[in-house]
């Protein structure tokens, strides 16, 4: 059976991670290119763990793992502006969730 929290978590990174990163372009500010990109990547590597799931690929845990340590630098980074923006702050929540559930899968 498939686990349904990795798939959540998963969902939900990915969708909050292009909104921070988007957000974050908006700003134009240079401190938060690594923002961007981390989150991009996050959002990016999301993606591929629910594809590898769906289809039962035997590199599931792999990608769970890379996913996991995107998930936590993505996090350290947005962590940095969560005060600043609300953006920030739900992205960094969301990937420690995501990063949680793939490291538990």
């Amino acid at each position: 059976m498939k686990n349904e929290s990795m798939i959540d978590a998963c969902l939900a990174c990915f969708a909050v991670c292009e909104m921070c990163a988007t957000e974050c372009i908006k700003l134009l500010k240079e401190d938060h290119l690594r923002c961007i990109a981390l989150c991009r990547d996050c959002a990016d590597v999301c993606a591929l763990c629910l594809k590898f799931e769906e289809r039962g690929s035997e590199f599931n845990h792999h990608i769970m793992r890379l996913c996991a340590d995107v998930c936590s630098a993505c996090a350290e980074e947005c962590e940095k502006f969560a005060g600043q923006h609300s953006h920030c702050r739900e992205c960094a929540t969301a990937c420690r969730e995501c990063a949680k559930e793939c490291m538990a899968y």
